[in-house]
């Protein structure tokens, strides 16, 4: 009887045992990769400023002027000197009017005229070059224009309508073209720094009052016998003096 238990048991311990052995331990999952960070896209670049200055002449809303079908409409009041580019070929009417800043202006060839009071007020512009291109200039153009010392006229200018440096009180000198036929109303009128004229030969017609108020005048050249040699134009203390 004991042996027939331990028989029983012995076979029990042996099923018990291949069992256990054939149970295999669970392989551990394998630990959850974290997905790669995503790449951070790089910042899109500014475009580089432009650091080109604005050029002289530009035609449209420049910093310098505006223009329209080649006339230099509205001047910037803030710049101080100006070149008006080839593709101008005339300047409006009150262009550069008060432009209180302006101290100089240089005006190309293809310029051919300058409108009524299109300098007028320009208290600061003290130099103007001329284009060989001008024919016109404006009634009043220069008006008060206080700080201007110094004018050559263009060689082809023929007329100088009335008023066109009246109040130039700076005005020392003024060189007038040679083939000029008219003087006009009130041109020089208060340049009371003007000290001497030549007027050419060409001149036919002087307007009324065009040197009143020139302080300064001591001396007019003259050619005898035209229409400048008249001693009731000038101031009375001013010499004619015959070419």
């Amino acid at each position: 009887m004991k042996r027939l238990l331990f028989l029983t048991l012995m076979i029990c311990s042996c099923a018990l045992l291949a069992a256990c052995g054939s149970e295999e331990p669970a392989a551990e999952a394998p630990a959850a990769q974290e997905a790669p960070a995503a790449e951070e896209t790089p910042a899109a670049q500014e475009a580089p400023a432009d650091d080109k200055p604005a050029q002289s002449g530009a035609v449209v809303n420049s910093r310098l002027y505006e223009a329209e079908d080649g006339v230099l409409k509205k001047a910037s009041t803030a710049t101080d000197s100006i070149t008006v580019g080839d593709e101008i070929t005339s300047i409006d009417s009150f262009a550069f009017k008060d432009c209180t800043n302006l101290k100089k202006v240089v005006i190309s060839d293809s310029v051919t005229s300058i409108g009524e009071y299109a300098f007028s007020g320009c208290t600061s512009l003290e130099t103007v070059q001329f284009g060989s291109g001008v024919t016109s200039l404006g009634k009043n153009a220069f008006n008060g224009c206080t700080g201007l010392r110094m004018i050559t006229l263009p060689a082809n200018l023929g007329v100088l309508e009335d008023s066109t440096f009246m109040g130039c009180s700076s005005l020392v000198t003024a060189t007038l073209p040679a083939g000029l036929t008219t003087i006009g109303n009130y041109v020089f009128q208060d340049c009371k720094s003007l000290k001497k004229l030549a007027i050419p030969a060409s001149v036919t017609s002087v307007g009324n009052s065009s040197f009143s108020n020139c302080t300064s005048l001591q001396s007019v050249e003259v050619a005898a016998g035209t229409a400048a040699d008249n001693a009731s134009l000038y101031p009375a203390e001013t010499v004619l003096v015959a070419k």
